[in-house]
């Protein structure tokens, strides 16, 4: 009876004991995993992860998936990221929970599920996870997988935005400014513009110039907005290139300068900008900053059409019918406006 007790005190300090050690060690590897990582040693990460992926580690299944995602120590897989994000969302990792959330939501690497990436996405965020804040936010504010309601997404997309992520502050600015209802609010649209535009995020930039220059949130400023718009066209964003340039056309906020309006829509119609093709054409039509060139301009405006530009589309309407074409004049702000409001409010996945 003495021995059979001794035996059982020695398997009760035993197994617990044993578990102790695997977790300390399985600890040790993950710190192994993250400094080879931060030396973007990925080989060595994706040789320990082997390791601890098949016990089930949610931290090990989430950096998997991660590296799966993005091609790095093995090769590129959206099926194998998906399937280490749920591994490890199972188990409670708030990361993947985001993760596989959004991998259902773009059906990448499983069937898209709004429905079940709203369950990921809603167990994250109650945990204070501000990415799956701002996903939830999202299928709230596009009707996916839930019921359309604004005054749900604000709330989200806040919380999220009052912990700093840009993307949110950026989302719950275009949310303001848009909203048919109470929520509508330029000041706050513009307040959560600058605050994500301080960080760099490159639509918020554009939008706080817009701000600026239609004096909506913030008395109208054209230096403001050109500074603005001069920091996010310098990355190379298309529609700041067309709003500067704009800009310059006009003389608003900068000394006018044909030439630098001509340059700034060539960057933008390059890359396919139908607002800066059209006004592209204007110059050459009218031999603005550039010398009159109609066959040059033509060629701009049925590019510009082809992506979809009412005005390109008028003009060629009228030269294919033989009709005399109205002398070209640059677009007022109210078009400018429109189209700004048609074109700068899609939140980034």
């Amino acid at each position: 009876m003495t021995r059979f007790i001794y035996v059982l005190l020695f398997a009760l300090l035993f197994v617990p004991c044993e578990g102790m050690a695997e977790d300390t060690d399985n600890a040790k590897k993950l710190e192994t995993v993250n400094a080879a990582l931060q030396k973007k040693d990925y080989e060595k990460a994706v040789s320990i992860l082997k390791e601890l992926v098949p016990q089930g580690d949610p931290e090990a299944c989430y950096i998997m998936g991660e590296l799966y995602l993005e091609g790095k120590g093995v090769k590129k897989n959206q099926a194998q990221a998906a399937k280490h994000f749920s591994i490890a969302a199972e188990k409670g990792d708030i990361r993947a929970q985001t993760a596989y959330g959004e991998a259902l939501a773009s059906g990448n690497g499983v069937t898209r599920n709004f429905k079940e990436a709203y369950r990921y996405f809603r167990k994250a965020a109650e945990q204070g996870f501000a990415r799956a804040q701002y996903c939830l936010g999202y299928l709230y504010a596009q009707g996916r997988g839930v019921k359309k309601d604004i005054a749900q997404a604000i709330d989200w997309y806040g919380r999220a935005a009052n912990q700093g992520l840009a993307e949110a502050q950026y989302s719950l600015g275009w949310t303001y400014l848009n909203a048919k209802d109470d929520n509508q609010s330029d000041t706050r649209a513009a307040h959560w513009f600058e605050k994500a535009a301080e960080q760099e995020h490159i639509k918020a930039m554009n939008n706080l110039a817009f701000m600026y220059a239609e004096g909506r949130g913030f008395p109208l400023n054209y230096g403001k907005a050109a500074q603005w718009y001069k920091r996010a066209a310098d990355k190379g964003y298309r529609e700041a290139q067309y709003n500067l340039g704009f800009l310059y056309e006009q003389g608003h906020g900068v000394e006018q300068d044909y030439g630098k309006a001509v340059e700034l829509y060539r960057k933008a119609a390059e890359q396919n900008e139908p607002a800066a093709q059209y006004s592209l054409g204007l110059m050459y039509e009218q031999g603005t900053g550039v010398p009159a060139n109609l066959t040059e301009a033509n060629r701009w405006y049925r590019e510009a059409a082809r992506n979809g530009d009412p005005d390109a589309r008028a003009v060629l309407r009228a030269q294919s019918k033989n009709l005399p074409v109205p002398a070209a004049e640059p677009k007022t702000s109210a078009k400018d406006k429109d189209k700004a409001a048609k074109k700068k409010g899609k939140a980034s996945q």
